[in-house]
């Protein structure tokens, strides 16, 4: 049997961070100005700047050697120069130098203009594609993100995550630097995501109320299950009001 000498692409799991603008659990086809024709599935990820200096820094096993986001990025950054260097020397005086693509985005205060002490990190995964070559060449293939809830279970259809959400994910690395433009970087390819707070359908996260963890009554679905013939439906003891945000309307 033939030995696989595919290299195998460096794999890393977040810390747990909060969820923004998640496309999770349908494909994102674009604008009619910007159009992802193949669907996409993306993520923003927000961590403090001391979580994600201490994250992109980390040193984990892949092969025989330990590595990191760091690392990796530097190493891209390498690559690129080397690449630019053999570009003829019309389109170097055109484009000048090297355009590194940071590894995360430094969010600032729109007013005061100062940092706020947080960067989002962006995933994304294409949705759909052709086989380029080998018996498959030509077809179709499909995929999504692979999604587990904080058990480590796996989410299934039905459930929708909002921004706000608070998880991990898991992501591949590949290095990149575009001729035409001379960008480069690392892309973060978005593999799996384990949701640890879910925010949906405009709920919001129990810390944004102010509660905590406590000892005592735990929600489990399973105990809900029940079939409903003979409950009491009277609406003694209901607290109705208003839909979420309509007071403001």
């Amino acid at each position: 049997m033939a030995k696989d000498t595919k290299k195998k692409l460096p794999q890393f799991t977040t810390p747990r961070g909060i969820f923004v603008y998640p496309k999770l659990t349908e494909p994102d086809y674009g604008t009619k100005d910007y159009p992802k024709p193949d669907g996409e599935y993306s993520l923003k990820f927000r961590l403090s700047l001391e979580d994600a200096e201490a994250f992109v820094n980390r040193k984990i096993k892949q092969g025989d050697e330990m590595v990191s986001l760091q690392s990796l990025y530097d190493a891209a950054m390498q690559d690129a120069e080397r690449q630019f260097a053999e570009l003829k020397v019309e389109s170097r005086k055109k484009l000048g130098s090297v355009k590194p693509n940071d590894l995360f985005t430094v969010l600032y205060d729109q007013e005061t203009e100062e940092p706020t002490g947080e960067v989002e990190f962006k995933f994304k995964m294409k949705a759909s594609g052709e086989f380029k070559q080998g018996p498959k060449a030509g077809k179709k293939w499909s995929r999504k993100p692979d999604l587990f809830d904080a058990k480590g279970r796996k989410i299934g259809n039905g459930v929708n995550i909002w921004g706000g959400s608070e998880g991990k994910v898991s992501f591949a690395t590949r290095e990149y630097f575009v001729a035409g433009t001379a960008a480069a970087g690392l892309t973060l390819m978005l593999g799996g995501v384990q949701v640890i707070e879910l925010v949906t359908n405009g709920s919001r996260a129990a810390n944004s109320y102010g509660f905590g963890e406590e000892e005592g009554y735990g929600y489990d679905p399973d105990d809900y299950r029940e079939e409903e013939a003979g409950e009491d439906k009277s609406d003694e003891g209901s607290s109705e009001g208003p839909a979420k945000g309509e007071e403001d309307f």
